[in-house]
């Protein structure tokens, strides 16, 4: 479950650019390029290597498992094609290789088991061909379609579980990057809040560059020099990621920033200019040397909403039965702290904004309504969103219910009846959605979730414009893969507890 559908109905609530044309300054013990082989950038450079050989040999001790189980559980496998298969099962690696999968921990911010789950169900189906294939051409012969499917399966969940422990060990033993945003204030701080939600790009800001004439400064993030220092900076501070929000950059200056980082061994991440025009929902192709961006806009396909209908009734069917037991002691403890009701109701707006009863766990005084005039004045909010961090109507059993979102389980009764989905922008009042102008009703377009990429990324602490970036994110590429990553999010985010009350 998810973080928080107050019973208020609420969510929870320029400087001057660098000279364009300068150019970092070569550092003593520069590279080929002029730029510093930095120790950061060199300790980056081999952990990467190590963490590739991890990965690579976590994917094939998966493979190796998985036909060993296959062959335990199968009356149609032998002991003279386990020996086969494990002969043949680098192949599996290959496959993988193939598919990218051992280049985007370093090339990318930010990079997670969890993007790689369509890519793994494609090289588990093509590995487990081309494995059969090469067992097809040995004496002990391919293995029968029935051992074939279970060794894709297992491949798959041993990869996925490996691939996730692996990442897991190896970021608490090597700790995060270290970054440097190059840009103004402002943009630094957006960069700031933005790392901050997604944990995943394991990077530490280490300050930011921007001319000395600038008046403001980044919150919590010190000024660490101009962009001709950056040589200098880099070295000093271990850095590992450069991040360039400087719209006015020329593209001289940027292709020699550019060469500087690439001699360092430093990532570079570009935010390029009017990149609030650049949604998800576009994808970035070729005419010859030309790069181009193409934009889509289209519904989701009805195959997809489909299928997304279907995982909605039976998993949220499957849990509010396991979890029974659950709610039933929830529900004594609600009545032995504040008594009745239980549940409490309200109007939400659904899909397209049409009103439904959404339901929880009471985790406010029975008056709580009534008395949000004391607290908050709707007229004058300054975003359609507001959040009270100690809100005094929350009952002492309503904060442990919100803290670990267990109060939202009765939502699944809502998800079973079609008005909710399991994942979904976060329902809202209708006297909060009635302030949403034009772009932000785009946001009722689907059905509400229990959960969503608000509640995982950041939940109460967003701004609403974060908050909004976030769901037309997920709207633009709704699909089955991007709802399982972040039902698959949704615990940790639970766990951490950043922004839940």
């Amino acid at each position: 479950m998810t973080p928080k559908a107050k019973e208020t109905g609420a969510s929870k609530p320029s400087a001057t650019p660098p000279p364009a044309e300068t150019a970092p300054k070569p550092a003593a013990g520069a590279g080929a390029a002029g730029a510093p082989r930095a120790d950061g950038a060199e300790g980056s450079r081999q952990r990467g290597a190590q963490l590739r050989r991890l990965l690579a040999t976590g994917d094939w001790a998966a493979m190796v498992a998985a036909l060993c189980a296959a062959t335990a559980a199968t009356s149609s496998a032998n002991v003279a094609t386990l020996f086969w298969a494990v002969l043949f099962s680098p192949v599996w690696v290959l496959v993988v290789k193939l598919h990218g999968l051992y280049d985007h921990d370093h090339r990318r911010i930010r990079h997670s088991t969890l993007d790689e789950l369509p890519a793994l169900v494609s090289a588990s189906a093509l590995g487990t061909l081309a494995l059969d294939g090469l067992l097809a051409l040995t004496p002990a012969g391919a293995l029968s379609p029935s051992t074939a499917i279970l060794v894709g399966v297992l491949v798959f969940a041993g990869t996925f579980v490996a691939r996730g422990s692996l990442r897991f060990l190896w970021q608490r033993l090597t700790g995060v990057a270290t970054g440097l945003v190059i840009g103004p204030a402002e943009s630094a701080d957006r960069v700031s809040r933005r790392i901050s939600t997604h944990p995943e790009a394991r990077l530490r800001l280490a300050g930011y560059l921007a001319p000395e004439g600038e008046k403001s400064a980044a919150a919590g993030l010190p000024r660490l020099g101009s962009i001709a220092d950056i040589s200098r900076i880099a070295q000093e501070h271990s850095v590992e990621r450069v991040i360039v929000t400087e719209q006015e950059m020329s593209e001289s200056a940027a292709e020699r920033l550019i060469e500087e980082c690439k001699a360092a061994g430093l990532g570079l991440t570009f935010l390029p200019q009017h990149y609030g025009l650049l949604g998800p929902g576009i994808e970035l192709n070729r005419l010859a040397e030309l790069p181009v961006l193409d934009f889509r806009f289209s519904d989701p396909p009805r195959s997809t909403v489909a299928m997304k209908r279907a995982m909605d009734a039976v998993l949220s069917a499957l849990v509010l039965v396991l979890f029974s037991p659950l709610m039933a002691a929830i529900t004594a403890l609600i009545l032995i702290d504040s008594g009745r009701p239980v549940l409490f109701r309200q109007l939400r707006a659904g899909k397209d904004g049409k009103p439904f009863t959404m339901i929880k766990f009471r985790t406010m005084v029975a008056d709580a309504e009534e008395r949000l005039a004391e607290l908050v004045d709707l007229n004058e909010l300054e975003e359609p969103a507001f959040k009270i961090p100690d809100d005094p109507r929350v009952t002492r059993v309503g904060r442990f219910l919100r803290r670990t979102s267990l109060d939202e389980l009765p939502q699944l009764i809502n998800v079973l009846g079609g008005s909710m989905s399991l994942v979904g922008p976060r329902p809202e009042e209708e006297a909060i959605v009635a302030l949403y102008d034009e772009r932000q009703r785009a946001r009722l377009a689907v059905k509400p979730g229990v959960t969503g990429p608000m509640q995982v990324y950041g939940r109460s602490d967003l701004t609403f414009e974060e908050r909004l970036a976030m769901e037309r994110d997920y709207l633009d590429n709704l699909s089955i893969a991007s709802d399982l990553a972040i039902l698959l999010r949704t615990p940790g985010a639970i766990v951490r507890g950043e922004g839940a009350y």
